[in-house]
């Protein structure tokens, strides 16, 4: 017969050897008993200088890479071209050669595959941001001037009055009815000219030509005062006014400037007559690093006698 006592023990024992059962099969936290990675701060310590080393090591590398480019390269291409991205991004590739022969042995032994991912997009973004603030205003201007429209006005005669319904145009083929043929006064050309930096450095470039007689070869500055008054005179008159430009706004007499640092400039073209021409003009700038220009725009206009 068992009594009370011994059975209470037998019960207590059996309860720690079924917890001890259900621990043994849980699995163990870390910082539990099997302890927690050992920390060296020296170790850490030196992958931190070491880090430190490339971070700056990468800083000046490509911003040295965007300064060259700036001054050295871009000035002797004269034009865009692919060097200017596949160069500094090429050179991403010896980074880890580069990082072996300028820093010692017991630091550049440190770096992984990690760390090369890391310094090549800081080169990156650090070569990319420094090239746009190096070659966009203040500091320089790439970006070529444009004319933000382009018109046509008479500034006497009927055609003065109603060029939108005498003038058809598809793309650069201008056609004008004119009674007998003859036009009464002027037609002059409405440029407004855009710039990112100065719209008085840019020279503006009119041809007109008729059966390969050059009747007009005309440059002009965009600081031009008498182009510029001309401009504002056959604006604010009541004229009829037409957009040869796609984009442009067409045969609104009030059309004012579309931005304040927009400079307008009219070129006087001449009298018409029955014939076809050809008209022509260039905006160009001396930009840095590089010249720039509009191109060519060339529009042929025929003269048609009204029906």
């Amino acid at each position: 017969m068992v009594d009370v006592d011994t059975a209470l023990k037998s019960a207590a024992i059996d309860r720690r050897k079924a917890k001890k059962g259900r621990d043994s099969s849980k699995p163990k936290r870390p910082g539990g008993s099997v302890g927690i990675e050992p920390f060296d701060p020296e170790v850490f310590r030196t992958k931190e200088i070491a880090d430190t080393y490339s971070m700056w090591l990468v800083l000046i590398g490509s911003i040295l890479t965007a300064l060259l480019m700036r001054f050295l390269i871009m000035p002797g291409m004269g034009e865009p071209g692919p060097l200017l991205w596949l160069l500094p991004l090429s050179l991403v590739l010896i980074l880890p050669t580069l990082h072996r022969l300028i820093l010692p042995d017991e630091i550049s032994d440190l770096y992984t595959g990690g760390n090369w991912f890391r310094a090549g997009m800081l080169w990156i973004f650090t070569w990319l941001s420094i090239s746009i603030v190096l070659v966009n205003p203040p500091l320089a201007d790439i970006s070529a001037p444009e004319a933000v429209d382009v018109r046509l006005v008479f500034d006497e005669g009927e055609e003065s009055e109603d060029l939108v319904a005498r003038l058809d145009r598809t793309g650069y083929d201008i056609d004008i009815s004119i009674e007998e043929g003859q036009s009464e006064g002027s037609m002059w050309l409405l440029l407004d000219v855009r710039d990112n930096v100065a719209v008085e450095d840019c020279s503006i470039s009119v041809t007109l030509v008729k059966n390969e007689q050059i009747l007009l070869n005309s440059t002009i500055n965009g600081a031009n005062t008498t182009g510029i008054a001309a401009y504002d005179d056959l604006v604010s008159g009541n004229r009829s006014i037409v957009s040869i430009l796609d984009e442009g706004s067409w045969s609104d007499p009030q059309m004012k400037l579309r931005r304040t640092t927009d400079v307008g400039v009219a070129v006087d073209l001449g009298t018409f007559d029955t014939g076809t021409y050809e008209l022509r003009y260039r905006i160009d700038q001396p930009g840095d690093p590089w010249p720039l220009t509009t191109g060519d725009a060339i529009y042929k206009i025929q003269i048609l006698p009204s029906q």
